[in-house]
């Protein structure tokens, strides 16, 4: 079979949908071919080296980057040259697609809380993302929590949509912890003990109360720095803001977007790492600092609550106060931290990259009739 995969994040900073098919194109490559070959639709130029070498991937660039001209006019026109026999998507399959169809939706968080997305991109995703879910032959979704929001929004069967795990990439394991300090020390002038959360900067994270908990803390003799990882997005400046407000400009470090080189360190490197995001779909994060080792502490409900699986520290997300608490319960009581490291690594177990490929191939096989 001929398969496409757009891949069209890579190299584009954009986190968690990035990081998910760079992780799938590593072990498709890995992969015994199985007669399949995959045609890698690549946008950005910082992409391009990303793209794992194989003998049965070509790579195209499919160009504007912009997304209005590239997915209803640049993809049907290369459909008509490539010939194949599967496209998988992300999010929006292109019209006049004559070949089998996949898509990835990680999650319809708009739909659900559409106050945490930009009114033009709410409203983008709620044209474009159902009447791509209806079209496609299958959707993968990241969890049963996004699996079960599809059916209920938009009236799916449930038998069209497949959860398939996310899974940290082999970058995110255990290192030297010194080694990892030093490293941040040197190139990012972390010098004291920090606490950690990765991800974008935004509404939807929750940020704003993690701030004012740690400041709680701050106020309770905790020594620990916050260390705040990853690119400002939509509202992020309220966060900066709630810093300035709290005088706590010395306590708080923002890194901006850091090369996913050098977050595995992060990781290895805190002393307790704390993701408060009020919804996601999977909540990558929350594996790749288990898979490092590091406890966690995070949101009670939606899918985090599910990928944690019983090993991570829950909090309410609404409540300041339950976030402040259970982060200096994990700080003050060291079994505590070991067992959660300890539960963390073992329920990293439970995720894995090479499977999450075998059942995506099986998924375009099965749609084929092959």
């Amino acid at each position: 079979m001929k398969i496409g995969i757009d891949a069209h994040t890579l190299g584009s900073k954009s986190s968690g949908n990035e990081n998910y098919y760079l992780q799938l194109l590593q072990e498709l490559a890995r992969a015994h071919p199985n007669g399949n070959r995959y045609t890698v639709y690549f946008t950005h130029l910082e992409g391009l080296p990303k793209i794992p070498v194989a003998d049965h991937f070509e790579v195209k660039r499919i160009r504007p980057v912009n997304p209005f001209i590239r997915i209803p006019l640049s993809f049907p026109l290369e459909f008509q040259r490539g010939k194949l026999d599967v496209f998988h998507a992300q999010f929006i399959i292109p019209p006049f697609c004559y070949c089998k169809t996949v898509t990835t939706i990680p999650d319809i968080l708009f739909e659900r809380f559409p106050e945490f997305f930009p009114p033009f991109e709410n409203f983008r995703c709620r044209m474009l993302i159902p009447w791509s879910a209806r079209r496609a032959d299958h959707i993968i979704t990241v969890s049963e929590a996004s699996k079960k929001d599809m059916v209920e929004y938009y009236h799916l069967d449930p038998a069209k949509i497949s959860v398939i795990d996310e899974a940290p990439r082999e970058e995110f394991h255990l290192l030297d912890r010194d080694e990892c300090k030093e490293r941040l020390a040197a190139k990012y002038g972390i010098r004291d003990s920090f606490l950690l959360y990765v991800g974008r900067i935004n509404a939807r994270k929750n940020l704003l109360r993690l701030v004012e908990a740690y400041s709680r803390l701050r106020a309770k003799g905790v020594t620990q720095k916050l260390v705040i990882v990853g690119k400002p997005d939509w509202q992020g400046e309220k966060v900066v803001q709630k810093v300035k407000d709290l005088g706590l400009e010395g306590d708080v470090m923002f890194t901006g977007y850091v090369d996913w080189d050098d977050v595995p360190a992060f990781y290895n490197a805190a002393d307790l790492f704390v993701f408060p995001s009020i919804c996601e779909g999977f909540g990558a994060p929350v594996v790749e600092a288990m898979a490092c080792g590091v406890p966690v502490a995070t949101s009670a409900g939606s899918a985090l609550e599910e990928v944690a699986g019983g090993a991570a520290a829950l909090f309410d997300p609404m409540s300041v106060d339950s976030i402040a608490s259970v982060m200096e319960s994990v700080l003050a009581d060291p079994d505590l931290m070991t067992s959660l490291r300890e539960k963390g690594l073992k329920r990293v177990a439970d995720f894995s990259g090479r499977r999450k490929a075998q059942q995506t191939i099986s998924i375009y096989h099965e749609i084929c009739g092959a």
